[in-house]
């Protein structure tokens, strides 16, 4: 990472007096005596040191930020300064404020040229940025989906693997509890793109995608129903690989399957011979029998187990 970045094992810079003092007791905790710390009132003086100090730390952090901003627009940078300088913006609007203030200051600005780049690390990087501004921030949802990123990412799906993976990333982040969003997202064909992902050959895309998906349906029933109707239970239990050992993949294949089957058509679906889920819970069953680390996998084949195949299962929406 480009200068300016802390070192891992350096507490975060502050932006505000609390983070100050807070950053000040963790640069310095090593120092101290072997007993607990008390906070004392603070004097008159010590807090304009402080204050002076904080003016002084943000001015560096609106510093950085315009260095990083003119790197990315430059188009003589060599592409891993601009890898370099997008991580430095990162950092920065990893808080909500900053995120938000970094849109009111026309910093949205690189993202388009971030995501349409040829260099690899900057597409990824752009898409962990937009990652971090959207994540649980309604503000910078609304002004994402108002710029027509959502399409850019989608098409993003399709790049290579650590590139597509962050896209997903980008959209969970984006679409999350931001129903505007979701709602352009399913007009897009969102849902459609969920489902081919969970069926590539990336692993890393399959388990986001597949956790995106057990998101949304949880959220909103209507989501789940209109998954299950795009044959999502079939694409689910296909990718059901029994395993002798703890899988992602296979765990959050099961976690999405027990959201699915939270209807009477998800039961319906999975009570098709032809899929051979029933076959495919036992063996999960049998191979993992007493291994701490596959008890969710455990969990999850029970409760489907019981809740489609039980004689006396009754399959009610919950």
């Amino acid at each position: 990472m480009a200068s300016g970045g802390n070192h891992p094992d350096q507490p975060r810079q502050p932006r505000n007096l609390q983070g100050l003092l807070k950053f000040a007791m963790e640069a310095t905790k090593s120092e101290d005596a072997p007993h607990d710390s008390h906070f004392e009132p603070m004097d008159e003086e010590r807090r304009r040191f402080l204050e002076e100090a904080l003016k002084s730390l943000t001015l560096d952090v609106v510093e950085e930020i315009e260095k990083a901003m003119k790197t990315l627009m430059d188009p003589d940078k060599a592409e891993e300064d601009k890898a370099d300088a997008i991580e430095i913006i990162i950092d920065f609007v990893q808080d909500i404020d900053a995120a938000n203030d970094f849109f009111k200051v026309g910093g949205f600005v690189i993202i388009q040229p971030g995501l349409n780049s040829s260099n690899t690390d900057v597409r990824s990087g752009t898409l962990r940025l937009v990652a971090e501004l959207s994540q649980n921030n309604p503000f910078c949802q609304q002004q994402l989906l108002q710029s027509n990123t959502l399409p850019q990412i989608i098409e993003l799906l399709s790049d290579e693997p650590p590139v597509a993976t962050q896209a997903m990333h980008a959209i969970s982040c984006m679409v999350r509890h931001h129903e505007p969003s979701l709602a352009a997202f399913i007009d897009m064909g969102g849902l459609e793109c969920i489902l081919g992902c969970i069926q590539t050959d990336n692993e890393k895309l399959r388990i986001k995608s597949s956790f995106l998906m057990a998101n949304l349906c949880t959220e909103l029933a209507a989501v789940r129903d209109e998954f299950i109707k795009l044959n999502a239970v079939e694409r689910v239990v296909a990718a059901i690989r029994p395993s002798k050992q703890f899988e992602p993949k296979l765990e959050t294949a099961l976690s999405t399957l027990n959201v699915l089957t939270e209807s009477d058509e998800g039961v319906r679906r999975c009570q098709d011979s032809s899929l051979q889920l029933k076959d495919k819970l036992e063996l999960i069953l049998k191979l993992n029998h007493g291994k701490d680390e596959c008890l969710e996998q455990i969990e999850y084949a029970n409760t489907l187990l019981k809740r489609c195949f039980s004689d006396d299962n009754c399959s009610t929406d919950r």
